[in-house]
């Protein structure tokens, strides 16, 4: 309608005007949605089983033995009103969780994921807990004990340093 098409309408006959297209807008929607779900949603998340180690809607081979029946197979689950999860809960139930492009998180899986992270972390905090520890040691073992600047001269004994004092005279 254009805006002077507007102006002839009652402001009571403006407002059903729009309840009318919100209510025709809802009724549309169920429709859209009671569509199959795309097959991309089962097959994006299932590993095709041919030995590829490709996700199922990636696997390179034409006439692949075990994707392309697996696809049909899921198309026509979805066309009868089979959910994505519940495809997926079947192919794990046939071949494992190994049939999964993504591990689940809960269970063994999380501890495999986790556990690199961790060991990372302490590692870091041994070396420098190891680091920090050996730096602030001052003297070594004993015998290869560092020398302290202030006290070597007087910390000789008395005939070497004289023995110095003399080659130093010496050399003047």
């Amino acid at each position: 309608m254009s805006p002077s098409g507007l102006a002839m309408i009652p402001r009571i006959g403006r407002g059903a005007v729009v309840v009318l297209a919100a209510a025709l807008l809802l009724l549309l929607t169920p429709a859209a949605s009671l569509a199959a779900p795309p097959v991309s949603s089962v097959s994006d998340k299932v590993m095709c089983q041919c030995g590829c180690n490709s996700v199922l809607s990636q696997c390179p081979h034409q006439d692949c033995g075990w994707g392309v029946p697996a696809k049909q197979f899921i198309a026509e689950q979805l066309d009868k009103g089979k959910t994505p999860d519940e495809l997926i809960q079947y192919y794990v139930t046939q071949y494992g969780e190994k049939v999964l492009a993504a591990p689940t998180k809960s269970g063994f899986n999380v501890v495999a994921w986790v556990t690199p992270f961790v060991v990372l972390i302490v590692g870091v905090v041994a070396v420098y807990y190891l680091a920090s520890t050996w730096s602030k040691r001052r003297r070594g073992p004993v015998g290869l004990e560092a020398p302290d600047p202030a006290g070597f001269p007087g910390d000789a004994p008395e005939e070497l340093t004289q023995r110095l004092d003399d080659e130093l005279k010496k050399f003047d």
